[in-house]
Order: C-alpha cells, then sequence, then structure tokens
C-alpha cells in the first residue's frame, strides 16, 4: 500500500437544507460539483483554494506546519441533499394533507413481531384507515361546498347575493347547482391524484411490509426502490373518491324523484368503490414490497379512468334530472340529503377500524421479551403506530368540521338543525312583511343566513376547545413543575464537570446549562403527553356523542345549552383549521418560513409512501442510493479512504447507506455521528427498521470505525450505543463520546462565554476534528502521517 493518498471528510447535514457553501465554508462560485444536481449533489472546493493553503501551511495564514508529500491529504466533500425537501415552494401546500402524512408515517412505526400474519393485518388496517382518511377529505369538501354553500347558501337569495359569484349559480336550475358543484369535488381528486404521482422506475421489489422480530429490512438493497404496488393503491384512493362522489351526488335526485336511472348508477358507483376498498385492503395488491400482483396495475389504472368518467356521468344525470325525470326539489333552508348518513357511517368505519389495529397490534406483540434497558423499549410500549394514525384522524376531524364551520360561517351563520334554519328564515320573513320599525327591517335584512351543518361538527368543535384547554394546563404544569425540578437536579451534575471553575463568576452560566439540559429532555416527555391527549380527546369526544344522542334533544341540544362555549369553541377551530392554511400559503411565498416548514417534512418524508399514496415524495430514495454510489465511487481508487461525517437527519441518511453498504472496500468507510437521533427518535419510534436488530447490526459492521458525539443539551440527538463517559480513543470501540455542554463556565477573552452546544454546536467544536483524526487512524496505514488541516466549519447552522 502507498504511504500515501487522500482522506475524503463527507459532510452530511441534517434538516432545514444547509446549501454547499454554508457546509464548506467557501463562496459558491468558488465550488465544484462532481456528481448529483441541484436538487441533491456532492461538492467540492475547487482545487487552487486547497493549494493555496497548503502553500500558506495551514489555510493560508502561514503559521502551521509545511506541507509534506508524505501525508495522507484530507480533502472535504459536502453532500447538500436539502432542494428534495425545501426546494420547490409548491411543497409547502403539503401542510394542509397532513393527516395523510402521519397515516404513512404510522407504517413505518408497527413494531417488529413475532406473528407474520398478524403484522399482515395490521399493515392491512392501515392502508383502510388511509382510504378513509380520502374519504373524509371528500366528505368535508362536499359539506362546504356542495352542502353549505352551493344546496343552502345558493337556495336562500338573500345569503347568494351577498356573493357575486354565487348570484350566477342562484339564477340556474337546482340540479344545474348540484353537478357544478360536484364537479369542484371532482376536480379537487384529479389536483390531488396529479400531486401525487411519481415515474415509477422498474428497479427491484422491496421487502414485505411485514417485519419479524429477526429481520433488518433496511439492509435489503431494494429497500429503496419504487414500488409499483403505490401505483395501484392511489388508483384505488381516485376511484374511491370518484365513486363516493358520484354516489353523494346521486343521493339528491333519488331522495326528489324517480329512483329507476339514479339507481342503476348508484349500483355502478357502489360497485366500484367495493371493488377500490377489497383492492386497498389486499396485501399482494396494494401493499409495499412482497409479493405484489402486477398484473393488476393496469385493470385498476384503467377502472380509475372508469369511477372518473361514471362521476362525470353522475353529476351529468343529477344536473338534468330535474327535467329529463321531474325531479322536484325542495326550497331552501334544508341540507344535502345522504350526506350525514354517509358521515355517521364513515366515523362508525373508522371505530371499528381503530379498535381492530390496537387489537392486532398487541396481538402480534404477545410472545416478545421485554427489553431489560428502558432506552431501547418501543415509544408507547410498540403502540406508537396506531397512536399516530390516530392523531392524524383527530387533525384531519378537526381540520374537516373547520372547513364545514369555515365555509357556514363566512356565508351566514351555522346551526344544526333544519327546524332551527327554518325558523329564523320565518322570523326573517315575518319582520320585513310586518309592521316592525325601520331598524328592525334593517337588522332583519343584514341578518346571516342560517346555514345547517351536521351536528357532530359542533360538538366536535367543543370537544377540540377543551382538550386545547387541556393541552395548555398540562403544557404550563411541565413548563412550571418539570423544567425548574429537571434544572434543580442538573445543576449539581454541571457544576461536577467543571471542579476547577466553582464561583460566583460561574454560577449564572451552570444554571444556564442546566436548564438547557433540562429543556432538551422535554423531548422524552413530549410523545407521552401528545399521546395522552390524543386519547382524551376520542374519550372526551366518545362521551359526548353518548351524552346528547341519550339526551331528549339529541345533538340539538347542544348550541341552546352553552352558546358562549360553543360561539368560543367554533372560533378555536376556525382559527386552527384557518391558521394550518395560512402556514401553507405564507410558506409559498417565504423561503425561510418554508424552511421551517421543511424540518418537519425531512423527518416524515424520511420514509417511503406506503399506507397513503397522496403524501409528499421520499427523498431517501434518492439520498441513500446516491450517497451509497458515491462512496462506491470514491473507494474504488486503493489510495482513497473515507470519514462519513453527518449531522443530525443526515446521520439517519448515513446509518442507512452504510446497513446497505457491501462493497469489498467497506474497511475505507468510517462514520462519524453527531447530534444523531438514531437511537432517540428512530430506534424508539421505528423498532423495525432501527431497533436493536439494526443498530448494533451496524456497530458490528463498523468495528472501531464509528464514533458518535453526544451532548445532553441536545434536545433531538443522543448517545447511540450506551451513555456512559469514555475518552475519544476508547469511542472508537464503544462508539459514544460525550462532549461537555460548554468548553467552559467561564467568560471567554472577548466577554461573552463559550456557547452552549445543544443541537448544532457539533461542528465547531475541537472535539470534531479529534474524532475525524481518530478515525483516520483506522483507515490509514499504521504509522503513516495525515495531514489534520480541513477546510473550516459550516459559516450557519448546518441543521
Amino acid at each position: 500500500m502507498a504511504d500515501n493518498g487522500t482522506v475524503v471528510e463527507l459532510r452530511v447535514h441534517g434538516v432545514s437544507g444547509t446549501p454547499p457553501e454554508a457546509l464548506l465554508g467557501c463562496p459558491v462560485e468558488f465550488l465544484d460539483q462532481p456528481a448529483g444536481d441541484k436538487a441533491a449533489g456532492f461538492y467540492r472546493r475547487q482545487p487552487w483554494i486547497d493549494l493555496a493553503r497548503d502553500r500558506a501551511g495551514d489555510g493560508g495564514d502561514g503559521s502551521g506546519p509545511a506541507p509534506d508529500d508524505r501525508r495522507w491529504r484530507r480533502v472535504t466533500e459536502a453532500y447538500s441533499w436539502g432542494g428534495l425537501t425545501s426546494g420547490p415552494a409548491s411543497r409547502a401546500v403539503w401542510v394542509v394533507l397532513l393527516p395523510f402524512v402521519f397515516v404513512n408515517l404510522a407504517h413505518w412505526m408497527l413494531p417488529p413481531v413475532t406473528r407474520r400474519r398478524a403484522a399482515d393485518v395490521a399493515v392491512a388496517l392501515l392502508r383502510l384507515i388511509a382510504l378513509s382518511f380520502t374519504l373524509t377529505l371528500m366528505l368535508a369538501a362536499a359539506v362546504a361546498v356542495m352542502d353549505v354553500i352551493v344546496w343552502q347558501c345558493v337556495g336562500l337569495d338573500y345569503c347568494a347575493e351577498r356573493w357575486a359569484p354565487l348570484t350566477f349559480l342562484a339564477s340556474l336550475p337546482r340540479g344545474v347547482q348540484v353537478g357544478l358543484g360536484g364537479l369542484v369535488l371532482l376536480m379537487l381528486i384529479v389536483l390531488l391524484w396529479r400531486l401525487g404521482a411519481e415515474h415509477i422506475r422498474p428497479a427491484g421489489r422491496p421487502p414485505s411490509a411485514a417485519v419479524l422480530a429477526d429481520e433488518v429490512p433496511l439492509e435489503s438493497d431494494t429497500f429503496w426502490c419504487p414500488d409499483a404496488a403505490v401505483a395501484r393503491l392511489r388508483a384505488c384512493h381516485v376511484t374511491a373518491w370518484a365513486a363516493g362522489l358520484g354516489a353523494l351526488t346521486l343521493a339528491v335526485p333519488m331522495r326528489f324523484g324517480p329512483a329507476a336511472p339514479s339507481a342503476v348508477l348508484m349500483v355502478v358507483n357502489a360497485a366500484l368503490l367495493t371493488v377500490a376498498v377489497v383492492a386497498t385492503g389486499w396485501n399482494r395488491c396494494t401493499a409495499r414490497g412482497g409479493r405484489g400482483v402486477d398484473r393488476l396495475t393496469r385493470p385498476l389504472l384503467v377502472l380509475r379512468w372508469v369511477a372518473v368518467a361514471v362521476a362525470a356521468l353522475s353529476l351529468g344525470w343529477a344536473a338534468v334530472a330535474e327535467f329529463a325525470a321531474g325531479v322536484t326539489y325542495p326550497d331552501a333552508p334544508t341540507h344535502l340529503p345522504g350526506l350525514r348518513g354517509a358521515i355517521y357511517a364513515l366515523l362508525g368505519v373508522q371505530a371499528v377500524l381503530f379498535v381492530a389495529l390496537f387489537a392486532v397490534t398487541a396481538w402480534s406483540r404477545r410472545g416478545r421479551p421485554v427489553l431489560e434497558d428502558r432506552s431501547w423499549r418501543p415509544t408507547l410500549g410498540g403502540y406508537c403506530g396506531p397512536i399516530v394514525a390516530l392523531i392524524g384522524w383527530l387533525i384531519g376531524g378537526a381540520f374537516s368540521v373547520g372547513i364545514g364551520l369555515l365555509a357556514a360561517q363566512l356565508l351566514g351563520d351555522a346551526v344544526v338543525s333544519t327546524a332551527a334554519a327554518r325558523t329564523a328564515v320565518a322570523d326573517r320573513a315575518a319582520v320585513l312583511a310586518g309592521p316592525a320599525g325601520f331598524a328592525e327591517k334593517a337588522a332583519a335584512l343584514d341578518a346571516a343566513a342560517p346555514l345547517i351543518v351536521p351536528p357532530p361538527y359542533l360538538w366536535a368543535a367543543v370537544a377540540i376547545a377543551l382538550v386545547i384547554v387541556v393541552a395548555v394546563v398540562a403544557g404550563l404544569a411541565v413548563w412550571w413543575w418539570f423544567v425548574p425540578r429537571r434544572t434543580r437536579a442538573e445543576l449539581a451534575a454541571v457544576r461536577s464537570e467543571y471542579p476547577g471553575e466553582a464561583g460566583p463568576d460561574t454560577a449564572a452560566r451552570a444554571r444556564q446549562v442546566a436548564r438547557a439540559r433540562a429543556l432538551a429532555a422535554l423531548s422524552d416527555v413530549a410523545v407521552g403527553l401528545i399521546a395522552a391527549l390524543a386519547v382524551l380527546t376520542v374519550l372526551v369526544m366518545a362521551a359526548m356523542a353518548v351524552w346528547y344522542l341519550a339526551d331528549s334533544g339529541g345533538y340539538e341540544a347542544l348550541p341552546g345549552y352553552a352558546p358562549a362555549l360553543t360561539r368560543l369553541s367554533v372560533f378555536v377551530t376556525l382559527a386552527l383549521a384557518a391558521g394550518l392554511v395560512l402556514v401553507a400559503v405564507q410558506a409559498y411565498r417565504d423561503r425561510q418560513l418554508r424552511r421551517l416548514v421543511a424540518v418537519l417534512w425531512d423527518v416524515i418524508t424520511f420514509w417511503p409512501r406506503a399506507n397513503h399514496p397522496l403524501t409528499p415524495p421520499c427523498y431517501s430514495e434518492r439520498t441513500v442510493p446516491e450517497l451509497r454510489d458515491r462512496l462506491a465511487a470514491l473507494t474504488a481508487d486503493p489510495g482513497v479512504r473515507v470519514v462519513l461525517a453527518a449531522h443530525s437527519q443526515g446521520s439517519v441518511i448515513a446509518a442507512a447507506t452504510l446497513l446497505q453498504y457491501d462493497e469489498p472496500t467497506r474497511d475505507r468507510v468510517a462514520l462519524l455521528t453527531f447530534g444523531s437521533p438514531l437511537r432517540r427518535l428512530y430506534a424508539r419510534n421505528f423498532p423495525a427498521y432501527f431497533g436493536t436488530g439494526a443498530l448494533p447490526r451496524l456497530a458490528r459492521r463498523q468495528p472501531q470505525r464509528w464514533i458518535n458525539l453526544w451532548a445532553r443539551s441536545d434536545p433531538i440527538g443522543s448517545w447511540v450505543c450506551d451513555p456512559a463517559d469514555r475518552g475519544m480513543d476508547e469511542a472508537r470501540t464503544h462508539v459514544d463520546f460525550r462532549l461537555l455542554d460548554v468548553t467552559s463556565l467561564r467568560p471567554r477573552a472577548e466577554g461573552d462565554y463559550p456557547p452552549i452546544c445543544g443541537h448544532s454546536g457539533f461542528w465547531t467544536r475541537a472535539e470534531y476534528q479529534r474524532a475525524i483524526t481518530e478515525l483516520e487512524k483506522t483507515l490509514t496505514p499504521s504509522g503513516a502521517p495525515t495531514d489534520t488541516r480541513a477546510a473550516p466549519p459550516p459559516t450557519e447552522s448546518a441543521e
């Protein structure tokens, strides 16, 4: 082997899309791009910059050692992949589809099981729940557009005349109004269909979605391959939406006229919906990975077009049934026929599916030994997947309620019964026709139109408001009790780590470090708190449903029971829904806010589409194979070694890459992770993929070639194998090395304090360069000198 060569320090950033010029501390015009593109690429400083550094001795100031041709030369390279998540502004619209994102994430959170059949049932149930989310969005849009706007507001002249577009719609026949309202929903699913489309490359079939306890799916070189099952699943969702919309529209002429023509189309729509549901629940058809039935891809894609065509035909029949079949529609105010029944039926199906999911998850865990080390146990006892799906359902429900109430409140005044709406209309007419004074008649003219919303919307709004109050109280309790208590506990530990720095000038800084540690520990408390709030929300809603169903006044007793609480609840729900939309709109216009939104996306969209096809595209399907290919290309040269330095989410990409990197040059690659959520977030929340099977196996595959830097003030990253304190040379064997949160409690010469490490302070710490040097020792020939000079740290927070 040659006495000299090149060690490539390959930097991989975390969330927020750090640009390459920041990673390398060099203006963008002085960078070369040996591989990749603008969205995700590998960058190096131009050779003349490093040459000038070599001539000067150490970075150009002349104070370092002279160049030595016998040294192994260190070259710094950066992999910048942030453009895959934070680039196009249009991706901000995915914010409003959070329920879809959550139910897709729930698939990857299912625990490894001892019974494959139980796992098969669990993934099938999650896909059916995801399909119900699509139908929930369809019904929410139907409440706002077809019911509140078209069927009710357009039917009341004094409501429609206040909105110019509705005035034109009011001049059309009633059936045409219904058909046009349904056309808006049909266009919406076509938009979502195109938004979620992706090019399927025939590159291999991913492993089965059902993961047994002794499997490590990330080792499969086909894990990140796109799967044709996603295209079939997307076809099922589009078919279900179109068929459900067609059936909902046909319920209107069937209610008020001859049923024969409508019944034929209704049967066709019902058949299409049934096929979509059955195909969605069939693992061989729509489950990611495994033995798929690819021959069904084309029939399902064709069926999607058939469903859209039948839905369009149904809308057309609803538009002409008034003339062709003599259908007579009632005068407003009434609510859209069939819509409430569909909402109640869907809620009942979702309740059954969730109960079955929790039961199957419990069944799948039977017989699995409990880990003695609580730090490695799956979050929420392995029920994280069902809980996250439940949270997605609650968010979707709140958003649906918000859409319906927002439409009603913008155009008029929300009520929950036809009787209440008719009374309000009659009272207004009586005032205008009677001997009332000018003021009374003016008030009647300005009165808001009564618009009927499904009764559960109002008690759901009350439940949401109550849970928000509980959440605020719980958050304040944690803040006022947990943080001070934990700060006091950490303060003694902080002082013990700086034995020679006790004194009044360091006391305040010690408290700041202790508080930073306490705040970082909130990450471990937050998951349980959010899960408890989700369960509480379900219990409150169930209790309210039983209460009001049992009451003699039924759901209609709610507005009269507590009008102030009801109005407040409606306001809170509207604010939440409107706020989410505003975030999406503002993120579309503001790059900085778009980057903040991308932080969430970088964590969530690490995983491929599995349960719901209308979710943001997975960036790891590109980053992992691309990084693997780059490592192979670099180490193909016998004189090149690579230290893969990965921060935060980048460490997850690096770990997934090295689990698949089975090249004969493995011993030429070392791994440095810092601020890494591998155990704290991924192993515990995604135990089937990063649990006790994957990370220990990665440590065995990287003997002496993996160091993980961590700090107690980091709210995201943590230790990977064990939290024991050790020297840097020992860390090569035991992986983990803990940094002190600050280099000193005393002020620096400039008068300010050394920064607290937190999540993004690793790049500038001396321990970072020490770790690089230690790993280089395992890669280069024994005794070979190494050029320890390196590119400067990132010029901004490389999260």
